[in-house]
């Protein structure tokens, strides 16, 4: 139809009022995006619901000729029966209702959707000049604060709709973002609703849904539908971040809208503690998370070197109530991307997935060139964490003269151990599920002696001396350093191995055993039970085992290295802050792991902290150190009154056993190290209870028989010492500091079992 068939008379201007969606005329005419797009997915074969576009000339035209006339801020139309059947638009079938919507040029733009903002009326009958011409002018009317835009506007056939909503398909995402209502989706578009949320597994090209192939899609679900929909509008439209509005009517998925996402969904994602808890104490410095946060995208970039279409704007870690937590969503989207199971997550760190996925064949063909690049460098992970030990030790030996000299060589140390943590991790991973499948996990571990567990056996020398020195043994249960020069020079000896090393070492605010010898010099008084384990000749073992070996030994090493760059820096900055002190600018030194980076930086350019700043602080970490955290947490979970809900009656729990051996005895349930067992409780009867373990733990390990961990894994740094100290031992207890309290008789079973007696 053309504007000269408009009204009786003639009009000079030969322009279509309207275009069928679908008839690929929509960039043509210059319709906006929001027609545009329906009118190319339509063509293309996407389901689109019949309909047509009013385009803008019928606007022009109907004001020109006074059909329509604008008052009060609202268009009208005087007679709707003689403009509606001077339109002469193409029928619907009989009983259809139809949606009129705004199809402006504003709309659906790269940077400005405009959502919600324009009129969209629905169930309208379009055999009812009174109704339709009156959908037509409401539409008209809300955009009349606009000048000098097209005013086209969608007529479509109303879906009888079982489901509706909205879906996010983000490239950084594996799972399309689903907002949805049963029925239509005017009361969730509108914000009356909130609706449900589900996330959907995104395909790929060659990728189907559960019910799509086989199966007629009457009977496949909503979801499968979607899913389909949605994997053909990334075909269509490209590999981008689509806001796709949509409607299910019990057998078949059509698509209302498809626009740029310009505001993306802030998702519920999955997060764990697990790594952090391991290495960190239940509350860190302020200063450590400070440390950690500000280079979480550059410890990810490690993934993102294999493959560019990993996610590139998530956060990789976030901090919830002063503690640093992992992505775990991300995790395991990381390797969902790459076709490989999320089991390879949970089994390095220990913690749930939340969303699992197995092996998704066809996807890890795709990504053979980026999973070879992995497998070189994890090939490579000893030999290169020998090297960047070296880089780490050698950087640190020159650190600058201010503090964020300093804070930038922490921020570059923390970076590169965590990232050659993360490759030598990946190779690790193989070997040893392989080793614990065939039941050789702990001979492997017999024949391995790491920079970690040579702390223990070093402690011997010391042990043996003060057994034959009863005043040294005396000092020596004081906590207290004997005055006595043999000892002092054994220490010594000790010391510059070992010395740079402490308890939750990985938080720089956390003074090394050099500092505070006290719990060592308490492990010596007090031996407790020392683990012996039969030692393995390395030359029994197999090809596996030995690279295992090799490649847990590299990594504790690195660990071993990088720990006394932490010390370099720590005794550094503790330098500047006494000098700080000096100028008025602190109150003590160790005021600055109070203090994030950005404010330490200050102190270089002459900021003094207000007078209530540190006493502020102080109370913040007070309050932060009340909070009982999950190790698994989701973005809008509310921390404020969480419950762990522990089931009282609960006896039994169970983990992975990492050294086998039927223990009996009472529960020590700790937080942190400590070398001291409480009243009545003997090395020989006590299972330590803690909720992660690492290096720092080893002086405990000497007092007891057993270890059961809360949160650990197979290739934790604590799983792997115990292994090597060969204490019966089981990681990854949920919730078992909770369950047992200390003094509860309890009991190890060999299957990594825990039960209360």
């Amino acid at each position: 139809m053309t504007s000269s068939q408009l009204v009786t008379r003639q009009v000079s201007v030969d322009e279509p009022i309207y275009m069928n969606i679908g008839s690929g005329e929509a960039a043509k005419l210059g319709v906006g995006n929001k027609g545009r797009n329906l009118d190319i997915a339509a063509k293309a074969g996407l389901p689109v619901p019949n309909g047509y576009i009013l385009l803008d000339a019928l606007w022009h035209l109907s004001v020109q000729d006074g059909i329509i006339t604008i008052e009060d801020g609202a268009v009208t139309c005087s007679d709707p029966a003689t403009f509606y059947a001077a339109l002469n638009l193409p029928p619907f079938p009989p009983k259809t209702t139809v949606a009129v919507r705004s199809a402006f040029t504003v709309e659906d733009n790269p940077t400005s959707s405009m959502a919600g903002h324009f009129a969209s009326v629905t169930n309208v009958d379009p055999t009812k000049p009174d109704a339709f011409i009156g959908a037509l002018c409401e539409v008209w009317s809300s955009s009349l604060e606009y000048d000098d835009i097209r005013r086209d506007v969608l007529v479509m056939h109303m879906v009888d709709a079982k489901h509706a909503g909205a879906a996010f398909t983000e490239t950084n995402y594996e799972d399309d973002y689903v907002n949805y209502v049963e029925g239509t989706a005017e009361a969730l578009l509108s914000g009356e609703t909130e609706g449900a949320v589900a996330e959907l597994r995104k395909l790929r090209l060659y990728e189907k849904a559960d019910n799509e192939e086989g199966t007629n899609r009457a009977y496949a679900t909503w979801e499968d539908r979607l899913q389909i929909v949605l994997r053909r509008v990334r075909q269509q439209f490209g590999e981008s971040n689509w806001d796709v509005e949509w409607a299910d009517d019990g057998s078949s998925c059509y698509i209302i809208q498809v626009r740029p996402i310009t505001a993306g969904v802030r998702r519920d994602e999955l997060f764990t503690i697990a790594n952090h808890k391991e290495i960190l104490p239940p509350l860190p410095s302020q200063y450590m998370v400070s440390v950690i946060e500000s280079v979480a995208d550059d410890l990810y970039d490690w993934y993102r070197q294999f493959d560019s279409e990993l996610p590139q704007h998530r956060p990789f870690i976030e901090v919830f109530k002063g503690r640093p937590y992992i992505n775990l969503s991300l995790m395991t989207e990381t390797v969902r991307v790459l076709g490989l199971p999320t089991t390879l997550v949970t089994d390095s760190i220990g913690g749930d997935a939340g969303n699992t996925a197995g092996l998704r064949l066809k996807r890890a063909i795709a990504k053979l060139p980026s999973l070879a690049q992995l497998g070189l460098s994890q090939m490579n992970a000893a030999q290169s964490a020998e090297k960047m030990g070296k880089e780490i030790n050698q950087r640190s030996n020159s650190l600058g003269n201010t503090f964020s000299d300093v804070n930038e060589s922490m921020r570059w140390t923390y970076t590169a151990l965590v990232r050659e943590m993360f490759n030598l991790t990946q190779a690790m991973s193989l070997p040893l599920a392989t080793l614990r499948r065939n039941g050789k996990l702990e001979l492997m571990a017999a024949a391995t002696r790491s920079a970690a567990t040579q702390l223990y056996d070093d402690l011997a020398p010391l042990r043996e001396y003060a057994n034959a020195n009863p005043a040294v043994m005396a000092a020596l249960k004081q906590g207290t350093m004997p005055d006595d020069p043999e000892f002092k020079r054994r220490w010594g000896l000790f010391a510059a191995k070992h010395g740079h090393r402490g308890i939750y070492e990985s938080d720089i605010a956390r003074p090394r055993y050099r500092e505070e010898p006290a719990p060592l010099l308490l492990a010596i008084a007090n031996p407790g039970k020392h683990h012996t384990v039969q030692r393995v000749n390395e030359d029994t073992l197999g090809r596996v085992a030995k690279q295992a070996k090799k490649l847990i030994e590299a990594r504790e090493q690195l660990r071993h290295d990088a720990m006394r760059a932490f010390e370099r820096i720590r005794l550094h900055l503790l330098k500047l802050a006494n000098e700080a002190v000096k100028r008025g600018q602190l109150p003590q030194a160790d005021a600055i792991w109070d203090m994030t980076l950005d404010e330490i930086n200050l102190l270089d350019v002459d900021w003094t902290p207000p007078a209530d700043f540190f006493e502020t602080r102080r109370a913040e970490v007070a309050a932060l150190a009340a909070y009982d955290m999950p190790d698994l947490l989701r973005r809008g979970d509310d921390l404020e009154n969480y419950n762990p809900n522990v089931d009282p009656n609960m006896t039994r729990v169970s983990g992975v056993s990492l050294v086998a051996g039927e223990v009996e005895g009472q529960a020590w349930v700790l937080q942190e190290p400590a070398t001291q067992l409480p009243d009545g409780f003997t090395p020989e009867n006590t299972i330590l209870v803690a909720r992660s373990v690492d290096s720092g733990w080893i002086a405990t390990f000497t007092q007891v028989a057993a270890v059961v961990v809360e949160t650990g894994g197979d290739l934790s740094h604590g799983s792997i010492i115990l292994r090597e100290l060969g204490i019966p031992s089981t990681t990854n207890v949920k919730q078992v500091t909770r369950v047992f309290n200390t003094g509860d008789a309890i009991r190890l079973d060999n299957s990594g079992t825990v039960h209360k007696a």
